[in-house]
């Protein structure tokens, strides 16, 4: 009798915008799975299921088993794919089936008896936010998505942000934040290489200003928060995972243009024109099909990107306004020409500046045969940015100071994936990845600043591009294998990596000079002089950091479908980082703190994981879903690279300072610096504690799904928690004893001379801001020592999020949308936002030195708005015409109230929280009229007013809610043959701002997220209060300009524009 086969499975392809992550996020491809059953509801065993993807013929059979289940891994993300299940001898297909990455896609069978219309009903899910195996906290986002939504920068952190639960810290930069976590804890991954910076020096978390591989080659990209399988590692914050497009049985390709000027940008809210760069031009093509039909495919990309950028701002510098003029930069190039014997080069061409970016990426699919497939991945990214250092408003630099910064960053991939038999599967990736990154400078000598006043005028090398290089070799391997046992499905492997680092950081290896004026240049007296030098008896090539960081990850989990609709997985990972190379050996460190500074981190870190899914009978789509277990993490490398370079035995800094000047030290001879006489040498040393653990955080989440009754819109509320076991933070030991404690009890470390009111200037001149010329800061250290930083791990610190969304799938009306709200609490203790150790002490704002207090997160938005639309017309045809909005509203970036200068003596100024006076006569303000203006400034600011008589915490205050849009129009025409179409795109962020120039600005309190008030003059004797001066306090900024110096524009609206023809 025959049988036909009625599905009801919306093509995965129209699934929601957002189809949460279920449980395979490392993965680079797609799971299948269902039950098959009779007509009385029981397993059907023995039916055959035939997975085809239409467009290459890769085939891949699965058999139910006695539970009448089924499982196909290792399946093509994306598709359309053909279902064809097969059971006593009847056979039928369902065609359009889109599987995406990383997820459990369900398709399941009832077989209906010959009475009921010798029916096999087929469902599965037409949303995949419902799957057995979706437990953890996640994002999908599909090739059809990310060709609707807007993106300017073409990279993955414009997707990434769809996510509620991610915010972008700073849009300049493109830098992400998972529940508040360090921007730089996520990993991001594309075939499952880590495309993260290597070292990590950056905050976007990528090695150059965009992904090392196109968007043009991204078919699907998988965002996790929280996924428990045990072969998620490497991220502590977000793990996204990007998969590369692939060839089929067709020819296909396309070719691109993508334009920007400056007039396609607005002007900021005083009317000035941008200026952050003339034009930018991205062209690229991308071509794929069959070398043999249904057996071996290949796809190819290319994209060039290049920025056409007016440099520095000659009108609006010293330059400009005749602080330093044609004759006096004429003369520091006669003295430097004819005393000194070097060119001091030129400030023409100073307006002239670009950046370049060329990318390949080239891969190959074979299907072996129907139960094995493998496929292979290169790609290549080169990067040339030109630099020009010290040229703002108070600096102008010559042509001997600029730089170029050039990076590459390679990565082949190969994957293989088998069907042993019904029972076994495997997997098996083996990748190699090498970035490079080498500042060129222009000139090979000292760097010599010269002050004119409150300008300065630069030439020379540029201090921190003396010697300034990074070379990275990582391989990896990794292989899992698949049970698969009845109820359960067991999943182990192991998982290695080998990181080979070099990082030479020569910073004033060739001599930094500073001199008082154009006489003291002449006579080669300067004020300042700083030498980094091999330490005595050593030589250069124990300067950099040369170091190989090995992991080793085994894993095993259990997979168990308890009961028809409770599925549970419960999972252990173990890593094992091995550091083998020691640092050398300080002795001094030994004898001053008891501390050994070759420690380095080798423990184990066990990872359980435990994760369920309830499905709830009710009419409509229900579940609760959740888990906990905890992830290891990876601190940027070059955190840990200061253990190898830092130990105070391959390197001295010497260092010289006095106002009057030092003496007639200066040579332009960087082989031949100064080291006697005047100069003394301090050691900068890094530690890590003994015990020091790689990074890890506890995280758990619980939720809710449901289908509401309305156009098959689900409503969600989920809870995501995280904890770290074994965070980090950084502790000063050169302090010294304290020599004070504060009338708010802060320790302080001046001597009496920096304690003496007397000796702070009394005046109004801006020159109060400064340290006091009689005090001495770290009074008690010892005199050899410099910096020494300790770096320990903290229990403390960690956060909560409450996400609400409503989500509607696309449908056959053409409309798609998601909305969502979610609250974020989330403490740290040290915010980790700079690439030296030293500085991520430096410019943490604290109360007390070396506290480990978990404050406020620098990187939590604590209400964040976020709401997609999309719609899909054919006015003409079959040709589509899309229109998208992304919406952001969110409360503004966290900051701390700091004092201008160093309040507490320990060398470091901007960094110690605000004590707020409790009223007029709590503490002493000298000069007449200065309390009278601070306390109307407080009254003026209810948000700083607030914390009367007491220090206001570290990250307290937030600047003003930001709300955004994002537009995209897509329009497609007919090409010149069946089949092709011609692409015209218009993305406009920051929709608001273009129609009100107002809107849309991101009030920014900068990179340190601080704003300074008042300054710290000293104690008062007699009373024991403290002394301050108030001259004024920093106002916000509105954000535009990237890590790089480069304006983005991003608080402005802006246009581009792509032509794109696809055959």
């Amino acid at each position: 009798m025959n049988k036909r086969l009625t599905m009801r499975l919306l093509p995965l392809m129209l699934s929601s915008l957002f189809a949460v992550s279920g449980a395979y996020a490392q993965s680079t491809s797609a799971t299948l799975g269902g039950t098959i059953t009779d007509a009385q509801g029981q397993p059907a065993t023995g039916a055959e299921v035939v997975i085809t993807h239409s467009n290459s013929g890769t085939v891949s059979r699965a058999t139910t088993d006695a539970a009448g289940r089924y499982s196909a891994r290792g399946l093509r993300v994306g598709g359309p794919y053909t279902i064809t299940i097969t059971k006593d001898g009847q056979t039928e297909t369902r065609n359009n089936v889109y599987l995406q990455i990383g997820e459990a896609n369900t398709v399941s069978a009832s077989l209906i008896p010959a009475e009921s219309l010798n029916t096999i009903v087929v469902t599965g899910n037409a949303n995949l936010l419902f799957s057995s195996e979706r437990m953890g906290t996640g994002t999908n986002v599909s090739n059809a998505e990310i060709q609707a939504l807007p993106s300017i920068g073409r990279n993955i952190q414009d997707y990434i942000r769809l996510d509620p639960r991610i915010a972008q810290v700073s849009k300049a930069d493109g830098s992400i934040s998972a529940g508040g976590q360090n921007t730089r804890f996520n990993a991001i991954r594309i075939d499952g290489v880590s495309t993260n910076d290597p070292f990590g020096l950056e905050s976007n978390n990528f090695p150059t200003e965009r992904q090392p591989v196109s968007m043009d080659a991204i078919e699907e990209i998988n965002i996790g928060l929280a996924n428990y399988d045990v072969t998620t590692s490497g991220g502590s914050g977000a793990v996204v995972n990007a998969v590369t497009k692939s060839g089929t049985n067709d020819f296909h390709g396309s070719v691109y243009g993508v334009y920007r000027d400056d007039s396609m940008v607005g002007e900021d809210p005083s009317g000035n024109d941008f200026k952050g760069f003339k034009d930018e031009k991205t062209y690229g093509l991308t071509f794929g099909g069959p070398l043999i039909k249904d057996t071996l495919f290949f796809f190819i990309n290319y994209e060039k990107f290049k920025r056409s950028a007016p440099g520095a701002d000659v009108s609006n510098s010293p330059l400009g306004d005749g602080g330093i003029t044609a004759d006096d930069i004429a003369q520091v190039q006669s003295i430097a020409q004819n005393v000194w014997g070097f060119d001091a080069g030129t400030a023409d061409g100073a307006s002239n500046l670009g950046t370049d970016i060329e990318e390949y990426a080239a891969k190959i699919d074979w299907n072996i045969n129907e139960n094995h497939r493998a496929s292979f991945r290169y790609s290549k990214l080169s990067q040339d940015v030109a630099k020009i250092p010290n040229f703002d408003s108070s600096r102008v630099s010559l042509s001997t100071h600029w730089y170029n910064q050039n990076k590459t960053f390679e990565s082949y991939v190969g994957e293989l994936f088998s069907d042993w038999n019904d029972m076994f599967s495997t997997e098996l990736k083996m990748s190699y990845r090498k970035y490079d990154a080498v500042a060129q400078p222009t000139s090979f000598l000292p760097q010599i600043r010269i002050d004119f006043g409150s300008d300065s005028l630069y030439l020379g090398t540029e201090q921190n591009r003396h010697v300034n290089v990074i070379n990275t070799k990582e391989k990896s391997l990794f292989a899992a294998g698949n049970l698969f046992l009845g109820d359960h499905t067991v999943k182990f492997g192991v998982d290695y990596s080998n990181n080979d680092i070099f990082n030479y950081y020569g910073r004033n290896q060739n001599g930094t000079y500073r001199f008082a004026g154009i006489d003291e240049f002449a006579a080669g007296n300067p004020r300042e002089f700083d030498y980094r030098a091999p330490a005595p008896g050593g030589s250069y090539a124990d300067i950099p950091a040369q170091f190989t960081i090995n992991n080793t990850g085994l894993f095993v989990q259990d997979s168990w479908a308890a009961t028809y609709n409770l599925n549970l997985t419960l999972g252990v990972r173990v890593d094992t980082p091995d550091f083998p190379d020691t640092p050398l050996k300080n002795d001094r460190i030994q004898e001053l703190y008891g501390l050994d500074n070759t420690n380095r981190p080798n423990s184990s870190v066990v990872q359980p994981r435990f994760g369920f899914n309830y499905n709830i009978e009710t009419a409509r789509p229900t579940q609760v879903r959740g888990g906990f277990g905890l992830f290891m993490g990876s601190p940027p490398n070059v955190w840990l690279s200061g253990v190898y370079q830092n130990t105070g035995r391959n390197y001295v800094e010497y260092s010289a300072r006095a106002s009057g000047g030092i003496g007639e030290i200066f040579n332009p001879d960087p082989n031949n610096q100064p080291t006697t006489g005047s100069v003394g040498g301090r050691q900068n040393v890094d530690i890590v504690e003994p015990g020091f653990k790689m990074p890890s955080v506890w995280k758990a989440n619980v939720a809710l799904d449901h289908e509401l009754p309305w156009a098959g819109i689900v409503a969600s509320v989920e809870v995501l928690s995280f904890w770290n076991q074994d965070g980090i933070y950084f502790n000063r030991l050169d302090l010294g004893d304290p020599t004070a404690v504060g009338p708010d009890g802060r320790t302080i470390f001046w001597n009496q001379a920096g304690l003496n009111p007397s000796s702070w200037c009394s005046g109004t001149s801006s020159s109060c801001l400064n340290f006091p010329s009689g005090g001495v800061q770290r009074a008690n250290r010892p005199n050899d020592i410099g910096d020494v930083i300790l770096v320990r791990n903290t229990k403390k610190g960690g956060g909560n999020q409450i996400t609400l969304s409503l989500a509607k799938p696309m449908s056959d009306d053409g409309w798609s949308w998601l909305v969502g709200y979610t609250h974020t609490e989330a403490k740290e203790v040290n915010s980790g936002t700079s690439s030296q150790n030293t500085s991520n002490w430096n410019y943490n704002p604290i109360y007390q030195a070396n506290e480990e207090v978990a404050y406020d997160s620098r990187y939590a938005f604590k209400h964040r708005f976020s709401g997609i639309l999309t719609k899909e017309w054919k006015f003409f045809g079959d040709n589509k015409t899309t229109a998208s909005v992304v919406y952001e509203g969110r409360t503004g970036r966290p900051y701390s109230l700091v004092y201008f200068n160093d309040a507490n003596g320990d060398s470091r100024s901007a960094n110690d929280l605000f004590y707020v006076p409790s009223g007029p006569g709590d503490v002493i303000f000298p000069v007449a009229g200065e309390e009278e203006a601070f306390f109307a400034y407080l009254d003026a600011h209810p948000e700083i007013n607030k914390y009367r008589g007491r220090v206001a915490p570290a990250n307290s205050l937030t600047a003003k809610f930001l709300h955004n849009f994002d537009v995209r129009l897509t329009q497609e025409f007919p090409g010149f043959m069946s089949g092709h179409k011609a692409e015209v795109t218009l993305d406009i962020m920051n929709i608001g701002n273009l129609i009100n120039k107002d809107w849309g600005q991101i009030d920014d309190y900068g990179f340190f997220s601080t704003r300074r008030i008042g300054n710290f003059a000293g104690i008062d004797p007699a009373t024991g209060k403290y002394v301050y001066r108030f001259t004024g306090a920093d106002s916000s900024s509105i954000q535009e300009v990237n890590g790089d110096g480069i304006n983005t524009g991003v608080s402005r609206w802006s246009v581009q524009a792509t032509f794109r023809y696809k055959f």
